[in-house]
This record gives structure tokens, C-alpha cells and sequence, in this order.
């Protein structure tokens, strides 16, 4: 793992984007990630069409437990998640593959997934 800047050290970032627009975006949001202690970038960024098929494919890594404990405790609490709820608003829904547990008890009228 590499070690943060020291708070002394200068870090220079040049943008030659026009203002405005999708990529200004980027090197705005990459310029602040980049200027921070400890350095990020949003993870919007990594979810196009390969970003998303990449993820998937980690997440079905036996490294990767959280998709696996997730889906462990949706099925095991399903009926009781779900309860009288006729809809299911999903917030950053993905591939909603999990979702797919909640959706089988059969009593949600409505699903809307939001990505």
C-alpha cells in the first residue's frame, strides 16, 4: 500500500478541458480526489458497461463475501424483509441480482430499481 503525501508535500494537477460537460466533471471530481490525503476517486466513474462487468466478476470471487452474506441473510429473513410491503425501491440496484430473493416471496406489486 503506498503511503500518503506528507500534509508538506505539493501535488499538481493541470486540466485542459474546456469548462462545463461531462469530462470537466471528471477532472474536477479526479483533481479533488486527488488532492486528498488519502486519495479517491467517486465510484460513478467505474460503473460503465465494463466497470460493471467487472464487479460482478469480483464479486463471485470466494475472496469476496459481502454479495455472498448478503444473499445468505436475504433468503434466510426474506418473508419477514419483505413483511406487507407491496413495493420495493431499490437504491443503487446494480444487476438487482439479489433483489431477485426479495421479488420471489411474491407479495411485492411494484419494483423500482434505481441506479
Amino acid at each position: 500500500m503506498m503511503e500518503p503525501l506528507a500534509s508538506t508535500e505539493q501535488v499538481r494537477i493541470d486540466v485542459h478541458l474546456p469548462d462545463g460537460g461531462t469530462l470537466s466533471e471528471l477532472a474536477g471530481d479526479t483533481r479533488e480526489g486527488l488532492a486528498r490525503q488519502l486519495k479517491e476517486l467517486p465510484p460513478k466513474y467505474f460503473y460503465d458497461e465494463r466497470g460493471s462487468e467487472l464487479f460482478e466478476a469480483i464479486t463471485a470471487l470466494p475472496e469476496y463475501y459481502p454479495t455472498r452474506t448478503e444473499r445468505a441473510l436475504l433468503v434466510e429473513h426474506a418473508d419477514v424483509l419483505v413483511g406487507d410491503a407491496l413495493e420495493l425501491v431499490e437504491l443503487g440496484a446494480g444487476s438487482a441480482a439479489k433483489t431477485r430473493v426479495l421479488l420471489d416471496v411474491g407479495r411485492l406489486r411494484r419494483f423500482v430499481p434505481f441506479d
